[in-house]
């Protein structure tokens, strides 16, 4: 993974530690093709969708403890799979606890995932809207 990734030592051991769901020290072929989808998923930018279109084999892979619920801890360890950073984490997570137990469960989560999906689509057309402005104004000068 170091030679794909960008992830630390940390990172690394805690994605195998989260892949291994039988904690026998290795990860089976179907463990091996999630971490490849998440790390594609990454590469390409579309892991908000990814976390949509597969949101509950990703809730139980946030779901460390297998307590059917993702405890605050869970969210902020395992976010950097999905590019999920910095101090908003929090705030997402206490948005989305409809609740209010401190835990996200499957429906809390897949609420989660439905506004990352329109979060990822706005982006993109923000994104969208500003390389016409840069293409416009390129061509009002030339």
């Amino acid at each position: 993974m170091r030679e794909v990734t960008t992830f630390g030592e940390k990172e690394i051991m805690l994605a195998f530690d989260m892949l291994d769901w039988n904690a026998s020290g290795t990860i089976g072929f179907q463990q091996f093709y999630m971490l490849v989808c998440i790390l594609l998923s990454s590469q390409h930018h579309v892991e908000k969708s990814f976390i949509f279109r597969h949101s509950r084999p990703v809730f139980e892979l946030l779901d460390m403890d297998g307590g059917r619920t993702i405890s605050p801890a869970e969210f902020q360890s395992a976010a950097f799979l999905f590019n999920l950073r910095g101090h908003a984490l929090n705030a997402i997570f206490h948005e989305f606890d409809v609740s209010g137990d401190e835990n996200l469960n499957y429906k809390e989560f897949k609420m989660f995932a439905m506004a990352c999906i329109y979060m990822q689509e706005q982006e993109l057309k923000e994104r969208l809207l500003s390389f016409r402005r840069s293409c416009s104004r390129k061509s009002t000068t030339t």
